[in-house]
Order: structure tokens, then C-alpha cells, then sequence
């Protein structure tokens, strides 16, 4: 149960909200009442919605226009149904309407909104944030918010944006402190659900940050915006051309030939050459590499293989492709020291290969999980770690 605190007096009221932080109305300050009470569990409810809207458009770079729509309507269908007279509840509303009219392109009545809502409570975090989204420029956006940070550093609504402005800025590093910053301050009101609802953008913000740093003049992140979908086979082949140099040996002869060409003749030669096969499969005699082939979409023990075949071939060492299961073997040792891919998985070599060099990571410490679809994105930062000069010679 909800503490409230009544304030009777309009100036100290309004002194009271100006000086405030908000991330929430539960710490807010306004006039109680039944009916507010009321209101006031209602537009929370627009609240979570609004951040999971919020957080999927940051993630996926594009607005989900029927969520957006639905909360719009939602929202309308309240206010004629609801007699609001609070100048705080009235404002927050308005500030969820102006967002949500911003990312729609509506912007005349996002600065309609916008207007009316800072009239009313120019205090309120979510008023702030609409302001912040106003301004013509992402910079001009974030200055705006780190100026008003310098007088509320507690204001974790405003430190999320920061952290967001950043990441839209390709200032990665700074981006993922800023987010962390704004988790700990939700934390500390007690509103986990932030920290659940953004930390996906958050760990794709951190991939991104292993992967091409805080350069933000890098040409290499031209391609980003579609790095969060799934892994296939032609992705794969093709982001670890572009990226790392494990297939420069077969690429260079496909320069000259346009990319529909050039792909289909690296899969071809790929294939031939053993990439997508399993450890004892060298030259793809036995057809290990339909496992791959015939796969809509790559999983983690599908990357771990063609990982460990590339990094492998390239030194030229081919008895490291199996070097885990002959010692295994050799040993009489049938327990395997991953749970979920056991000695005799034909993949063993190659799991245990990515994971002891640690291109790869065991997720929970114990499993592989070798059945996840993987995205572009994660399967980049384990090429990238893959991508190293020299091997072990014996």
C-alpha cells in the first residue's frame, strides 16, 4: 500500500514539484483523494506500457506504430471517461501523449502536448523527457538533458536518456555507465521493471561496445541498425568477410563478382572446403554440413562449429579440430565438462574448442545451450574474439 502525502497549500505544492525527481507517482507529491487515488494506479499502468513501447522502438530502431496507436487511444478513451483535475496527474498524462505523438511523427501535437503538460508541472520527470525529445538534434537533446541532470542527479528518468542519446550517438561505453547509473536509481525507488524492461537494450549496447568501441566516426557500424536480428547462413558468411579476416584466403578471388555472386561462390567454396562440417568430417565426405545448410537460421553450436573450423584451417593445423575428443577418447573420459553436449556430440570439439579459447561463453557457467537461435550481432562479437593473428601449434 501506497504511502501518500497531503499538501494543502497550492505554493508549497508547487515549490514542493519543482524541486522534485520523479520516476514514478509513487514519489511524487499531489493532493489525495479517492479519485486520485484512483487515477493515479491508472496512468502508472499507461506508465508501463509506455517504456515497454519505449524500449522496443530503442532496440529494434523503429517505432512499433500499433502499440503506439493502441496506447493513444487507450489513453484518450480515460481522460472522457475520468474527471481529471490534478495539475500533476494532468500533466503526466499529456507528457505520455506528447511522447507517444513524437514517435509517431505527430509533432504538432507532441509540442501541443508538450506545452500543456510544462504549463502545468514543468517539474515532472516525464514532462522533462518530452522536452529533451523535442529539440531538433540528438545532441542538442542530451546537452539538454545533462543540464538538467547537473540539478537533479537523482532524476533517473533523465540519466536513462542519457544513456540512450549516447548509445544513438555510438558513444557505447558511456552509453552502458549512463543505463546502469539510471537502473541503480530505479532500483533505489523501488521500481525493478526498468531495469527489466530496458536491460536488453542495455546488453545489445554492451555487444555493440565489445565489438566496434566508442568510435562514433567508425564506418563499420554503417550496418547496425540490422544487427539484432537472426543469424543465417549467408549473415554469418558474410559478416565474418566484411569483419575479421578467418576467410581471407577465400574471398579474395571474389572481389571482381558482384554480392549476389560473390556470396553464393563463398557458400559453395565454404562448403566444399569443410566449414560448415563437423570436426570429423574434414572435407565434408560424409555431408555433415546440411546441418548448417539446410538450416533457416544458426544456432550456438552451428557458430561454434564453423568458428572453430575457420580458426582452425586458416593455421593450418587441422589435428586441432579434434584434439578434445581424441584426448577424451584416449583417456577412457566419458563425462563431458559441458552438461549439455556430451563426448560423442560431434560437435564436441568444436564447443569445447570455442569455449576454452574463449571466442564463446558457457551462458550459466555450466551449459552451452546449443539450441539458441543466435542474433547477428552476438555472433559478430565471438568472431571478432576469433579473429586473433596465431594458434597453438600443438
Amino acid at each position: 500500500m501506497r504511502n501518500y502525502r497531503i499538501l494543502r497549500s497550492a505554493g508549497l505544492l508547487a515549490a514542493l514539484l519543482l524541486l522534485a525527481s520523479c520516476a514514478s507517482l509513487q514519489q511524487d507529491v499531489y493532493t489525495f483523494t479517492v479519485e486520485n487515488s484512483y487515477i493515479f494506479s491508472s496512468i502508472e499502468e499507461y506508465e508501463q506500457s509506455f517504456i515497454k513501447i519505449d524500449a522496443q522502438a530503442q532496440l529494434e530502431n523503429s517505432v512499433p506504430t500499433e502499440e503506439v496507436s493502441g496506447l493513444l487511444s487507450d489513453i484518450a478513451a480515460y481522460k472522457s471517461s475520468t474527471n481529471l483535475t490534478e495539475p500533476l496527474l494532468i500533466a503526466r498524462l499529456r507528457a505520455f501523449e506528447g511522447l507517444l505523438y513524437k514517435m509517431a511523427g505527430r509533432g504538432r501535437e507532441a509540442d501541443a502536448a508538450y506545452t500543456e503538460a510544462r504549463g502545468l508541472q514543468k517539474g515532472d520527470c516525464y514532462v522533462q523527457l518530452l522536452g529533451c525529445r523535442l529539440k531538433k538534434t540528438r545532441e542538442e537533446s542530451l546537452s539538454e538533458a545533462e543540464a538538467m541532470l547537473k540539478y537533479d542527479s537523482k532524476n533517473a528518468v533523465l540519466e536513462l536518456e542519457r544513456g540512450k542519446l549516447l548509445y544513438q550517438l555510438k558513444q557505447y561505453d558511456k552509453a552502458i555507465s549512463a543505463i546502469d547509473n539510471a537502473f541503480i536509481l530505479f532500483d533505489a525507488e523501488g521500481l525493478p521493471q526498468y531495469r527489466t524492461v530496458y536491460n536488453p537494450l542495455r546488453n545489445y549496447i554492451w555487444d555493440l561496445n565489445s565489438v566496434y568501441g566508442s568510435d562514433s566516426d567508425s564506418d563499420a557500424v554503417h550496418n547496425m541498425t540490422d544487427l539484432q536480428g537472426n543469424l543465417t547462413l549467408e549473415s554469418l558468411v558474410s559478416l565474418t568477410m566484411e569483419n575479421t579476416s578467418l576467410i581471407e584466403n577465400y574471398t579474395a578471388s571474389y572481389q571482381k563478382k558482384n554480392q549476389k555472386q560473390k556470396n553464393q561462390s563463398l557458400l559453395t567454396n565454404l562448403e566444399k572446403g569443410g566449414y560448415f562440417s563437423a570436426a570429423s568430417d574434414l572435407s565434408n565426405e560424409a555431408g555433415t554440413s546440411a546441418y548448417m545448410t539446410g538450416a533457416s537460421e544458426m544456432t550456438r553450436k552451428m557458430c561454434a562449429r564453423f568458428l572453430w573450423n575457420a580458426y582452425v584451417r586458416r593455421s593450418g593445423n587441422l589435428k586441432m579440430l579434434s584434439r578434445y575428443s581424441e584426448k577424451y577418447h584416449s583417456s577412457g573420459r566419458t563425462k563431458s565438462p559441458v552438461n549439455d553436449v556430451p563426448v560423442d556430440d560431434e560437435d564436441f570439439d568444436a564447443v569445447l574448442g570455442v569455449v576454452e579459447s574463449e571466442f564463446m561463453e558457457l551462458p550459466d557457467g555450466k551449459n552451452f545451450s546449443p539450441d539458441s537461435v543466435v542474433t547477428k550481432l552476438q555472433f559478430l562479437t565471438w568472431a571478432k574474439k576469433a579473429d586473433k593473428p596465431n594458434i597453438q601449434k600443438n
